[in-house]
């Protein structure tokens, strides 16, 4: 999750892998989430990353870390605007990491708790962003694993699902799964499911200000949505959506790519952010990609 930049403190790395670390972005379940910059590759141009220390307890066994690596390889021949690009991991040192395209932008979660629900027109064009996103990534393999108001991070360019295929929603996938990977490659429509009520989950945060079940419980706690999305909770046009994607019976959930086409068919969020989000939410992005390079120059003039 994408709360703010804070400098790094005394005892924290300054470096994992070839990303020299900047400043600490979140703290979640999988371990510190940093602002680095670097290059995988010698001799290409830097840039800056997102550099997930991990938790080396959930990296404990070897079938673990060969399945990450299969699902980091997998996204990485995505291409989709709204999903963030993985650039690599370390998944047997000692300081376990792993990297993606840093998205100059604030969590969906924090934008929320500052102004408030999205107007309908901005709500459907994220949720047709993120549906979108979903599909391509089921397409290739992968499921998310962990779709959530603090893994959406909006910016000037266009939503961005961050945390795909990662140590965290990786290992929550298999727990629904209850073993290994599904023989032959086939993709569990259960996971699919998983996501879809995880999208449910954070659209219905951004028309309402509100959380229909604690995040991380899409398999888990569905009583408190049993009553939702109540009447007058959410507009008319966006109940239909919610209901199907909240839906207790996994199988009843739609696929991504009908609810992209019943929330924005004009794939409104292709266009820049300023033409479908409010201005006091692109006000505070534009603050945070200004502190994201204040940074980046800061600390370049003390090296």
């Amino acid at each position: 999750m994408l709360e703010g930049i804070v400098p790094p403190r005394g005892s924290a790395p300054h470096r994992l892998g070839p990303y020299q670390l900047l400043g600490v972005l979140g703290n979640g379940r999988a371990g510190t989430l940093h602002l680095g910059r670097g290059s995988p590759q010698r001799g290409a141009r830097k840039r800056l990353v997102a550099v997930r220390a991990v938790r080396p307890e959930l990296l404990r066994d070897r079938q673990t870390r060969a399945r990450l690596r299969r699902q980091a390889a997998r996204v990485e021949a995505v291409t989709d605007p709204s999903v963030a690009a993985p650039l690599g991991c370390e998944l047997d040192g000692e300081k376990p990491w792993t990297a993606a395209e840093f998205a100059p932008g604030r969590p969906l979660s924090a934008l929320v708790r500052l102004y408030g629900p999205l107007p309908e027109m901005s709500v459907r064009a994220l949720g047709g962003a993120l549906a979108r996103a979903l599909t391509t990534l089921h397409t290739a393999g992968v499921a998310h694993g962990d779709v959530s108001p603090g893994n959406v991070v909006l910016t000037a360019r266009s939503p961005l699902l961050v945390e795909c295929g990662t140590v965290l929603g990786q290992v929550t996938a298999r727990s629904a799964l209850g073993g290994p990977e599904t023989a032959g490659g086939a993709f569990p429509s259960r996971l699919r499911a998983d996501d879809v009520f995880g999208l449910g989950v954070v659209l219905a945060l951004a028309s309402t200000a509100r959380l229909v079940s604690p995040p991380g419980t899409s398999g888990e706690s569905l009583c408190a949505v049993r009553q939702l999305p109540e009447p007058g909770a959410v507009t008319e046009g966006l109940r239909e959506a919610l209901r199907a994607c909240l839906d207790p019976r996994p199988e009843r959930r739609p696929h991504p790519e009908v609810l992209a086409r019943a929330l924005d068919l004009a794939r409104s969020a292709d266009r820049p952010a300023a033409e479908w989000l409010p201005e006091p939410w692109l006000h505070e992005i534009g603050e945070f990609a200004d502190r994201a390079r204040g940074l980046v120059r800061w600390r370049s003039s003390r090296t």
